[in-house]
């Protein structure tokens, strides 16, 4: 960027300069004979070619900058995207889990359900009801975060972590009811 902004001023100093030797060729020759007028012609053309050459030149180098940009900013892109399916791949493996672990949980209520009384039996079947509707959630959730998009990513990241907690505490109730209760 730095390097485009040094090539523009250089490109106005040339201009400046052309219009000086430009703005003196014309004063010289309003005064001179046909011998001058010719030698001020040729410097002028000679001072023209020079700024052509240099603003040429400064296009080029302004160009060559403005794609070395452009490929450093498509590499950045690449990687923050790389970033994105990484987390994303990482959050949907460990929902994953927990839900393998609802899954387990559930099935421990079932088999402790065969065995308590009427009492202990509804409130089991409570808990595993509200397990069941956060596994169902969960499944919602994984399926939302292997769809989400870039830009979705940091709202659904939120969400998860809000249901994460959730499911916690559930685990944390469960638990302790049926520990009570063995």
């Amino acid at each position: 960027m730095k390097k485009s902004l040094l090539n523009l001023n250089r490109i106005k100093h040339v201009a400046g300069t052309m219009l000086l030797v430009a703005f003196l060729a014309f004063v010289q020759a309003c005064g001179s004979d046909n011998s001058r007028e010719s030698r001020t012609e040729d410097a002028l053309e000679k001072t023209g070619d020079a700024i052509e050459a240099d603003t040429k030149e400064a296009t080029a180098e302004a160009k060559e900058d403005l794609k070395e940009a452009g490929q450093k900013a498509d590499a950045k892109s690449d990687e923050i995207a790389a970033d994105f399916r990484r987390e994303r791949d990482e959050a949907v493996a460990k929902m994953n889990v927990q839900k393998e672990k609802l899954d387990a949980k559930i099935d421990e209520l079932k088999a402790k359900a065969a065995n308590q009384s009427d009492k202990a039996k509804a409130e089991t079947e409570r808990q595993k009801a509200k397990l069941e509707d956060d596994r169902r959630e969960l499944r919602d959730d994984i399926e939302k975060a292997k769809n989400a998009t870039a830009d979705a990513w940091k709202d659904v990241k939120t969400g998860f972590k809000q249901a994460g907690r959730e499911i916690g505490d559930a685990f944390d109730k469960a638990g302790d009811k049926l520990d009570r209760k063995d």
